[in-house]
C-alpha cells in the first residue's frame, strides 16, 4: 500500500472517501495495521466515526469512537490504538523507515536519518528515550519498538 487512496479503499465503512489525513506517508503501515483491527472487531450494524488522524508533538493521534453495538473486544481496540501511538515514535513519517523522536528548532517530529533536515534545520534525537508509558491494570508498561510490543516495566521515576 503506498497511498491514502488506497488505505481508504481498503477500508471503505471505516474511512470515508473526504477523510483527510493529517500526517506524512510513512505511517501508513501503522494505519494499516490498525484499521485491520477496527475492521475486524467492528460488528457490521456497528457505526464508527473517524474524526482526525494527525501528527501532534512527533507522534500519531487517533480520534475516533465507535457507536451501537459494543465492539467484540474494547480491550484489543485499545491496545491497539495504543501501539500505533507508539510505534510512531519509532517510524519515520515521511518514508516508514525506523526513526527517532526528535527536536527541529522546538517541533518534535519522528524522522529517520534521510528526513532529519527539513528546511535547513536538522532534527535532533531527543534526549529521554524512553517516552512511550502507558499504565493499566496497575501495571506499568513501556513500549518496545525491537519486539513491537509493549513489556511490563517498573514504575518510571519521572524527572
Amino acid at each position: 500500500m503506498k497511498s491514502w487512496d488506497e488505505l481508504k479503499a481498503k477500508y471503505p465503512r471505516l474511512i470515508p472517501q473526504r477523510f483527510g489525513f493529517q500526517c506524512e506517508i510513512g505511517w501508513l503501515k501503522i494505519l494499516d495495521d490498525y484499521f485491520a483491527v477496527i475492521d475486524r472487531e467492528m460488528p457490521e450494524s456497528g457505526v464508527y466515526e473517524l474524526r482526525q488522524v494527525k501528527e501532534k508533538l512527533g507522534a500519531l493521534r487517533i480520534y475516533d469512537s465507535s457507536y451501537g453495538e459494543t465492539l467484540s473486544s474494547v480491550k484489543v481496540v485499545t491496545d491497539a490504538h495504543a501501539l500505533a501511538e507508539a510505534r510512531s515514535f519509532y517510524v519515520c513519517e515521511y518514508c516508514g523507515k525506523r526513526g527517532v523522536w526528535s527536536n527541529r528548532r522546538g517541533y518534535l517530529t519522528t524522522v529517520c536519518e534521510d528526513h532529519a533536515v527539513r528546511d535547513g534545520y536538522r532534527a535532533e534525537p531527543c534526549e529521554d528515550g524512553d517516552y512511550t508509558y502507558r499504565e493499566t491494570d496497575g501495571a506499568w508498561r513501556r513500549y518496545d519498538p525491537d519486539l513491537d510490543a509493549f513489556v511490563e516495566v517498573e514504575q518510571p521515576e519521572w524527572p
